[in-house]
């Protein structure tokens, strides 16, 4: 930062030196102060922009470190916070594998890929048979309550799986008993709202006061029963903040919907039945920045194509009728929903 200081300053002064002879030789004219009220006007700016330069680099160093305080924080809180099965990946996968690691008796490869296989899930099976779990080889709300509680147990405030985690006495004695401060309290289910609502498709929003996963039923028919067959959308990520997203809706059709979240010692709880109204296709278009056009368009064309496949509507006169269309306007496409980037 000095440097670029010093370079622009040094620019200014010479600058000012190279005019000054003129300045000094030349008549007191008019044009000659202008010049001079323009270079102070000049120098003002620079000062100003040095002022700015100063002041944005303050603020980002003030956000790293800011950024290294939360990255120990978080490092000082290992626990899993989703349900894992096969086929998933991730770098909780990699800390289960880990964990899993510590007694070769259960995880005698100690691969740590990533990737939950059929390693890994045998492993699984045989920790929760050592757990009194029910042996079903997916990390469900028992098993991650149970891996989590031992976690906090053995780690504390590590932020590492210590070696041996599995074996230590002090967990093997644990491993087949009721966890000592069982979790029995529901989550509870505050703010759910419906937003960004178009003609095809909603997210629903809602807040639980502990992390738990995500799951909203939904139907066209009040009261909602929730059975088997009842539309759903589900993540079994555990989160505070919940947001699930309804697709392939109705245009202009009210729709009633159910959210559930379930923690991870299995406590689960619904909130009551809420609803809302996709709007029409013409409501969308505008409503995502579009402009509702006639145009004419091929006869296997109807209202509103999605331009994001089609691309242009155009036809031959004969072979061509008039259609509602949505022009998303430069660098934007009309996906059948809303104004989308191309």
């Amino acid at each position: 930062m000095n440097r670029i200081k010093g370079t622009i300053l040094g620019a200014i002064i010479l600058s000012g030196f190279l005019c000054l002879p003129m300045i000094v030789m030349a008549t007191d004219t008019p044009s000659e102060q202008e010049l001079i009220q323009q270079l102070q006007q000049q120098v003002e700016q620079l000062k100003a922009q040095i002022q700015s330069l100063q002041t944005q680099i303050d603020a980002l160093n003030q956000a790293k470190q800011e950024l290294k305080e939360t990255a120990g924080e978080v490092k000082g809180t290992l626990q899993l916070l989703r349900q894992l099965k096969y086929g998933m990946s991730g770098e909780d996968i990699k800390l289960l594998q880990e964990i899993l690691a510590t007694d070769p008796s259960i995880y005698p490869e100690g691969l740590t890929t990533g990737y939950f296989g059929s390693l890994t899930k045998n492993a699984i099976k045989k920790f929760q048979k050592k757990a009194c779990i029910d042996q079903t080889g997916t990390v469900g709300p028992t098993t991650l309550w149970r891996i989590n509680e031992l976690l906090t147990e053995g780690a504390g405030k590590l932020g590492k799986v210590p070696p041996g985690l599995l074996t230590a006495p002090g967990i093997q004695k644990k491993l087949c008993q009721a966890p000592s401060s069982e979790d029995k309290t529901a989550p509870v289910i505050t703010e759910i709202t419906a937003t960004d609502i178009t003609s095809a498709s909603a997210k629903i929003t809602w807040l639980t006061d502990e992390n738990a996963d995500s799951k909203v039923w939904y139907g066209t028919v009040t009261p909602l029963v929730v059975t088997d067959s009842t539309l759903k959308v589900s993540s079994s990520d555990l989160v505070k903040n919940h947001t699930i997203t309804l697709s392939g809706l109705d245009k202009n059709t009210t729709y009633y919907y159910i959210v559930s979240s379930t923690d991870a010692a299995g406590n689960n709880t619904k909130g009551a039945e809420k609803s809302f109204v996709t709007i029409t296709t013409e409501q969308s278009c505008v409503n995502s920045g579009g402009t509702v056009k006639t145009s004419s368009c091929c006869l296997s064309v109807n209202d509103f194509p999605n331009s994001c496949l089609v691309g242009a509507c155009g036809c031959a006169v004969a072979d061509s009728h008039d259609v509602k269309t949505c022009d998303c306007g430069q660098d934007k496409c009309f996906d059948g929903n809303k104004c989308v980037p191309k």
